[in-house]
């Protein structure tokens, strides 16, 4: 009863509220009705935007109408968008597939490139393992040969005689000019 007087009150104040309060009450009634014949579930609204490939092409559910509604959706699309699209979905299957093919041929070059440096990588480290062999063999036959005499001249291998090399370390003049000395004149016994 209050409702009725709302309503009577509403109209006899403002024609456009009034207006509005019936309008509302009958979308209230379709609204009903929709989701009386869809089975209780509200349908999404329609994108426009939509591709067609997008829409279902087959019958929902309860919707016995979605198939007319497909194929107005595509009556009512003009036939230069429908072209467009066409066009469109051709570009980009080739494009993904130029895509494709290129992403294969980097992979190809990839293992190649892999390959090839897996082989010089080796290559290299032989080399660098028959140096160190060589050095090390050479190393061992100067340090157990005992040829009288030639104590000095192994010092002397292990020293840097250079003073032009030598910036960066601490000065070891003397020590240098203490082993030169006793190179040239050897302690007596």
């Amino acid at each position: 009863m209050a409702d009725l007087d709302f309503d009577a009150q509403v109209q006899e104040s403002d024609p456009a509220a009034a207006f509005l309060q019936k309008e509302k009450g009958a979308l209230a009634e379709l609204d009903d009705d929709d989701l009386a014949f869809s089975g209780g579930a509200a349908e999404p609204a329609h994108d426009a935007f939509a591709m067609p490939s997008e829409t279902a092409e087959e019958p929902q559910s309860n919707d016995l109408y979605s198939a007319i509604q497909v194929a107005d959706n595509f009556a009512t699309e003009p036939e230069s968008v429908r072209k467009w699209r066409a066009d469109q979905l051709t570009l980009l299957a080739e494009k993904d597939a130029e895509a494709e093919q290129e992403r294969q041929q980097w992979i190809e070059q990839a293992k190649q490139d892999l390959g090839d440096w897996e082989a010089r990588q080796a290559e290299q480290l032989e080399k660098t393992k028959s140096d160190n062999r060589s050095a090390e063999e050479a190393f061992i036959r100067e340090r157990d040969e005992d040829t009288p005499g030639s104590e000095w001249e192994r010092v002397a291998r292990f020293c840097d005689f250079n003073p032009k090399n030598s910036k960066n370390t601490k000065d070891s003049a003397r020590m240098r000019s203490i082993l030169l000395h006793l190179k040239q004149t050897p302690l007596v016994r």
